[in-house]
């Protein structure tokens, strides 16, 4: 027993982090374990994790990770951002706590500070680049246009759409069928050399396993494209799927051919949204077409309403004084 607690003693971060990724490792979703595993190797490693187990505190993590919100930059040039840090957070706490449970170390005596995020505002589009992005995809009804349209109109996420099959879409009854998604993985070269693939996954969370029906403005553009398609996905031109990176520079290509710059892949899915709130969908449709887990997620995202909706509500209770 003395020889076991002796070996416990001196287990490092390091190892106890490799025991909890693989035993989370049925759990987790290739992106997402790919994403803990790089900030483990290239962040938390080196130093922090060459740490004993008994040597760590919750004020060494605290202080590990105000260091790098403060000079945490691999280029030297400055701090990383409190989202990044809060991830590094997470990942620590959690292997603590799997440490913990299997009595490799006893439990901090101390919480680990988070650093607070400041909610930024959402990059919308207007309603007048709206309406000029929809006439252009419209009347130019490529592959490419058709994701755009779909992510407009049916709020899929970029990673969503380019894993989306013709196998998803129910045009007899007007249902795309979010099932899968683009994830990246971690992957092993024959030489041996670290790299990383593209994998067709399925979405994170059971929530984003969704149906969502085909409106009558997007059900024209897909029935065209299925008439023409010669891929088994909806928009490949090829039988494989398009990185979501080579699709997103496609979709600002597309914008910037009609003058509208700035505006990232993920405004298109924060665009469906806004418009249904101002159209009165209930929260509770909305919240299930997005793949949010519950309704307070969409409420904090979404409902906040401009001044010309508060008018419009202020303007009922007038009306119905009269």
């Amino acid at each position: 027993m003395a020889q076991i607690d002796n070996i416990t003693d001196k287990l490092t971060f390091n190892a106890a982090s490799a025991l909890w990724l693989e035993n989370n490792r049925i759990r987790l979703k290739g992106g997402t374990l790919n994403k803990y595993y790089n900030l483990m190797k290239t962040q938390i490693s080196t130093g922090f994790g060459q740490l004993q187990l008994n040597e760590i505190t919750s004020t060494t993590i605290n202080k590990f990770l105000a260091q790098k919100l403060e000079s945490g930059r691999l280029d030297q040039k400055g701090g990383l951002s409190p989202s990044y840090v809060r991830s590094m957070a997470f990942i620590i706490n959690s292997v603590m706590n799997y440490a913990v449970d299997e009595s490799l170390c006893p439990p901090l005596n101390a919480h680990i500070c988070k650093p607070s995020i400041k909610k930024s505002s959402l990059q919308i589009l207007s309603r007048n680049e709206q309406e000029t992005l929809e006439k252009y995809l419209v009347s130019n009804p490529t592959p490419t246009n058709a994701g755009i349209l779909i992510s407009l109109y049916a709020g899929l996420r970029i990673g969503e759409v380019c894993a989306l099959s013709w196998d998803d879409v129910d045009l007899e009854e007007r249902i795309i069928s979010v099932r899968h998604t683009i994830a990246r993985v971690k992957s092993n070269d024959p030489a041996g050399k670290e790299t990383t693939r593209l994998i067709l996954d399925a979405p994170k969370t059971p929530s984003s396993f969704r149906d969502i029906p085909i409106s009558s403005a997007l059900y024209p553009v897909l029935s065209s494209l299925k008439e023409k398609s010669t891929s088994p996905y909806l928009i490949s031109e090829t039988d494989k799927f398009i990185n979501p990176r080579t699709y997103e520079y496609r979709y600002h290509k597309a914008l910037k051919s009609i003058g509208i710059t700035d505006v990232n892949y993920h405004a298109l899915r924060h665009t469906f949204a806004t418009r249904c709130i101002e159209a009165g969908v209930d929260i509770k449709s909305l919240s299930e077409m997005l793949g949010h887990s519950n309704v307070s997620i969409t409420l904090n995202t979404y409902v906040h309403s401009s001044m010309e909706m508060k008018r419009t509500q202020l303007e009922k209770l007038t009306h119905n004084s009269k």
